[in-house]
């Protein structure tokens, strides 16, 4: 019971953030979903799909939404693409010729939602990024991609401030063999100063769990930082075999090590002191960021992600595009309305510029020895970890 009440004060504290509760109700406006939850992407892919989930829910709990003359539950169709290319574009070919939804939400993995953005502008259909973060995703010209999550240039822009402060030189890199994971190294390295030496770059394949040659080549570079490019179970698998190698270096990782989840995988003893890009801390300032984290510990019973936070304020800007353009079905109307969509997320303020890119708030934040997490960058909102 406790935890019911909790959940319902939560959710309807988030429907004052929607600006009111409206008559109950009865015409269902469906929105597309594409996300991994099966395969080796299904962890992260679970905390995007939880975001989604827990804003169609708050819409709802609150009377739905009104669009037009009608008011409006908002039901969503989940497909898994698995992070498969093909799959990802059959999705997003079914979701706007068959299922015939005006937007469409997801992906999780870069090389598959550039396939599906293509099919969503032949067909009219507003795709919002959620999670990729490759730079060139929402440079292509493409006017029906938006996203409202960070690409790699405002991480990489967070991390080299953090490298250059704490003078780690060199720095190595161990991240994906694909365009996103080089995409991202090539990032960093141009925006570093000439002071920040290269330590090894290396780059694993999915799947890989022996990590000890990279190891010896990092060692041997006299590296003082590694960034580690990887995803949740790979950036594990080498976070404990660079401690147990007894190598000592500044860990660096990316959104996916920023999760109670990924210490579980862990100990406080291995992460401490790591620090890794972070779209949405725990701590992050704003009313409704510390009621979106009460709301979906209540409702999933663990610590929520940024993965979640941005899919959660990916729904709603959806919803709010379509108050706007006053319609749910004219996907040329409220691809129009998302360009002008200025919206205060649990994220941060959301507005699109002229590429569809929004410019959420973004962090560095750093494990403590205690296995809880502190805002190490911006200066800000940084703070000490507790003794």
């Amino acid at each position: 019971m406790t935890r019911y009440r909790s959940t319902l004060a939560a959710a309807f504290a988030m429907a004052a953030c929607f600006g009111g509760m409206p008559a109950y109700a009865e015409d269902v406006v469906t929105i597309g979903v594409i996300s991994a939850t099966t395969g080796p992407m299904a962890a992260p892919g679970s905390y995007q799909i939880n975001g989604f989930k827990l804003a169609e829910e708050d819409i709802n709990k609150a009377g739905g939404v009104k669009i037009g003359d009608k008011t409006y539950k908002v039901a969503l169709k989940i497909y898994d693409s698995r992070c498969n290319v093909a799959e990802g574009a059959a999705i997003m070919e079914r979701l706007a010729s068959v299922d015939k939804v005006p937007v469409a939400l997801g992906e999780l993995c870069t090389p598959v939602a550039a396939a599906e953005a293509p099919i969503a502008q032949d067909y009219k259909v507003p795709l919002i990024l959620t999670v990729p973060t490759a730079d060139n995703l929402t440079t292509q010209g493409n006017p029906y991609l938006f996203r409202v999550n960070a690409p790699n240039a405002a991480q990489n822009r967070m991390l080299v401030d953090f490298i250059v402060e704490k003078n780690l030189s060199p720095v190595a890199e161990l991240t994906f063999n694909n365009d996103t994971g080089r995409g991202a190294v090539a990032g960093r390295r141009a925006i570093l100063p000439e002071t920040i030496k290269s330590g090894y770059i290396g780059f694993y394949n999915v799947g890989e769990v022996d990590f000890s040659s990279h190891i010896t080549n990092i060692r041997n570079s006299g590296a003082k930082a590694i960034v580690l490019g990887m995803d949740e179970e790979a950036g594990a698998l080498a976070i404990k075999q660079i401690r147990d190698a007894g190598l000592d270096v500044q860990l660096i990782g990316t959104l996916a090590m920023d999760s109670d989840r990924f210490l579980h995988r862990l100990s406080a003893d291995h992460v401490a002191g790591m620090v890794q890009g972070s779209a949405f801390a725990l701590t992050a300032p704003g009313e409704k960021a510390r009621i979106f984290t009460q709301a979906y510990k209540a409702r999933f019973g663990a610590e929520t992600h940024a993965f979640a936070a941005q899919s959660y304020d990916g729904l709603i800007v959806a919803i709010e595009a379509m108050k706007k353009a006053g319609t749910v079905t004219d996907g040329e109307a409220i691809r129009n309305a998302l360009a002008s969509v200025d919206y205060k997320g649990v994220t941060g303020d959301l507005k699109f510029d002229k590429n569809n890119q929004a410019a959420p708030l973004f962090y560095v934040t750093q494990w403590c020895k205690d296995g809880t997490r502190k805002i190490a960058l911006p200066q800000a909102l940084a703070a000490a970890c507790s003794s």
